[in-house]
């Protein structure tokens, strides 16, 4: 269901090596691991690729997570705007993206990486592995040991637990 090969071989930062716009959305009523793997994810982009401009899009999370670094940085309101050069499907199915399915539908390319064995792999690119506790830990199996940060581990953390 997931790609081919070792869930280790696949690098996130080839996928949007010359992405000017990158977006990153989860499921409706966001819960600890679509939070934590959306914000870790952020953070760790804007990290490499700091050219990017890098945005996360998520119905306003419960207060619980408002101490993860980036929380205050969620877009709520889903504004109109420009196609993403490259959009991120995180723990989630594009039918369940809510008021963000408009990003995904016009990204030029789409990711989606899941844990869901009901995920039907829908985006350009796929990394779905329902063996795995959690989208987040699949952000920690794709980030390389010496770029994760205290802010982004304690993302994953969360996610995870």
């Amino acid at each position: 269901m997931g790609r081919e090969g070792d869930r280790m071989s696949w690098h996130l930062i080839e996928e949007c090596i010359d992405a000017k716009r990158i977006g990153i959305g989860g499921h409706i009523r966001p819960d600890g691991d679509c939070v934590g793997a959306c914000l870790g994810l952020w953070q760790y982009l804007r990290k490499c690729l700091p050219q990017a401009h890098v945005q996360v899009f998520l119905e306003k999370p419960a207060d619980i997570f408002q101490e993860i670094k980036g929380f205050g940085e969620i877009c709520s309101d889903f504004p109109d705007q420009e196609p993403f050069d490259v959009f991120f499907v995180l723990d989630s199915t594009v039918d369940r993206l809510g008021a963000g399915v408009k990003y995904a539908q016009t990204a030029v390319k789409t990711i989606n990486i899941d844990h869901h064995i009901s995920n039907a792999s829908f985006a350009d690119e796929n990394y779905i592995f329902p063996e795995a506790s959690s989208t987040s830990e699949l952000i920690f199996d794709l980030i390389e040991e010496e770029r994760i940060t205290p802010e982004i581990a304690e993302c994953i953390y969360v996610g995870m637990i």
